[in-house]
């Protein structure tokens, strides 16, 4: 085959293009330290790049933000449990002496305020926030779990449904015969129907406390007995209660509420914290919160493990804990129906697996520690206001108005029933504090399943986490395989690339330097 000069003239420029090329290749390959810049420069390469990369970064949004922002939310959640186990424990502590009866009469008032603050500080434990998101309150993140402010605590107004079982009712110990500041005004000196002078004592009856003390007297009650009978109650101007539209588990209408064995149930209204109930009889007491069992329907009750009421309460106060955080209510101003549920919070921290990292206020601010911390205050109350009584009585026998033999004689019989009512009250106050101390152990014991169970999250959170960063690390390394240029060995292709291109110029400009006319002449 002839070859002439234009066709070593256009192989030569191919070979130089060929040979630019592959410099222009290095040189790229130098500047970005990757080995392809487009995938069409290597689709294996292109393909395996986008599978890495996505795994990476999958990774790298569970190592670097989704799992230190579930750590931060359960560690500021376990904080908050420990502060508030230790507010029970001294509680406990506060009952474990309250139960010896150690506390002189000027400490009493100060245990008082003590055991207020206490319960108070336990419940704001709830409303700690981590990113200005409340821990403690389900999917209501922007809803602290106590009232801030005596504002926003009177703009509520809820009816509040609660059901109970025989575990929760509890006995409660009244007084009969007891002589109150009016008595002693009047000098109305206890005496039965034959006339003579009695003196006080105490008395059981069964009680159910519903969540919260101060419900609305004047709002609507529904009571569900045992047998599942309904009656909607409220409260006359006299205050008697009025019952209505009393339905039985089928809708139909009956006539009374029924006690299990056929006989009728009355309900009524009290104020009287020593009330004792009828053996058919349901009271319904607003401003302690609580609802009054009679002997047979307490049976009936026990026997079937059902009860509810359901209760309005507006009169909220700054402290308060939100109703909608323990009981299924509906919003009376806004006709919102809470219903209470189990609202997790879960954090993607790896591929395919979830992470709960709240803890809601049930399962560890219980709302009965204030009620049961407010029995425990009413009944130390109640003995610095006998001991007031009897102090008001030693100091009217000395006052020349009551200096009369039968005054003497009135305030004599009056103060053996206070020095009695005295002993009833101080005994009555050693057993709210014993019974404390059950409650407070019971309270610790929930609060401390709670710490353990956020402990053992943030456990498997740091397990994952680890797990994670190998992976990251792995995936980083293969991706830098994959992609990015063995440094050294480009270098030295390179230079290579180089010589071969000089050595294709000094070639192609020796092939060119002479035609068939330097050789005619």
């Amino acid at each position: 085959m002839r070859v002439t000069n234009q066709m070593m003239i256009n192989s030569s420029i191919a070979n130089i293009q060929a040979n630019k090329n592959q410099i222009n290749t290095m040189d790229t390959q130098l500047s970005t330290q990757k080995k392809i810049n487009k995938p069409s420069d290597d689709p294996i390469i292109a393909i395996r790049a986008l599978r890495l990369r996505s795994s990476l970064d999958q990774v790298t949004q569970y190592v670097d933000k989704n799992i230190p922002d579930a750590s931060s939310w359960l560690s500021v959640t376990q904080d908050a449990l420990a502060q508030g186990y230790d507010i029970v424990y001294q509680l406990y502590s506060y009952c474990n002496q309250g139960a010896s009866d150690s506390y002189s009469s000027d400490e009493r008032n100060t245990i008082i305020q003590t055991l207020d603050k206490l319960k108070n500080s336990y419940y704001v434990q709830g409303d700690v926030d981590y990113a200005g998101r409340y821990v403690f309150t389900g999917f209501a993140t922007d809803r602290p779990l106590t009232y801030p402010s005596d504002v926003k605590a009177a703009a509520a107004d809820y009816t509040i449904t609660q059901s109970f079982d025989r575990e929760s009712i509890s006995e409660k110990k009244v007084y009969t015969n007891a002589y109150t500041n009016e008595d002693i005004i009047n000098l109305n000196v206890k005496k039965d129907t034959d006339g003579k002078t009695v003196t006080p004592n105490v008395a059981t009856v069964h009680r159910i406390q519903l969540g919260y003390s101060e419900v609305d007297a004047d709002g609507t009650f529904k009571i569900t007995d045992a047998s599942g009978n309904v009656a909607t109650v409220t409260k006359n101007d006299d205050g008697t209660a009025n019952v209505t539209g009393i339905v039985n588990a089928k809708g139909e209408t009956i006539d009374s509420l029924d006690d299990g064995s056929g006989n009728p149930v009355s309900i009524t209204f009290t104020a009287d914290s020593n009330y004792i109930p009828g053996d058919d009889e349901i009271a319904i007491n607003s401003q302690l919160g609580e609802v009054l069992l009679g002997e047979n329907v307490y049976n009936n009750t026990y026997t079937n493990n059902s009860f509810s009421v359901q209760y309005e309460k507006s009169n909220f106060k700054k402290g308060d804990v939100d109703p909608t955080m323990y009981f299924t209510c509906v919003d009376n101003v806004t006709g919102i129906n809470y219903v209470k549920k189990s609202e997790d919070i879960e954090y993607n921290v790896n591929f395919t697996q979830k992470l709960k990292v709240n803890t809601q206020a049930d399962e560890s601010f219980d709302i009965y520690l204030g009620r049961n911390v407010d029995d425990i205050m009413a009944a130390v109350q109640n003995t610095v206001d006998i001991e007031n009584q009897i102090s008001k009585v030693e100091s009217m026998k000395k006052e020349e108005k009551y200096a009369g033999t039968d005054d003497q004689k009135k305030l004599d019989d009056m103060l053996e029933g206070l020095n009695k009512q005295k002993d009833l009250a101080k005994d009555q106050m050693t057993k709210a504090f014993e019974k404390g101390i059950g409650q407070m152990q019971g309270y610790q014991e929930k609060i401390s399943n709670a710490k353990a169970d956020v402990g053992n999250r943030i456990q498997r959170l740091d397990l994952t986490k680890t797990r994670l960063t190998e992976q990251k690390t792995n995936f980083t390394s293969l991706k830098s395989q994959n992609e990015d240029i063995d440094l050294e060995e480009v270098v030295v292709n390179y230079t290579a690339a180089q010589l071969v291109y000089n050595a294709a110029l000094s070639a192609a400009s020796k092939v060119v330097q002479q035609t068939l006319l330097d050789f005619i002449g």
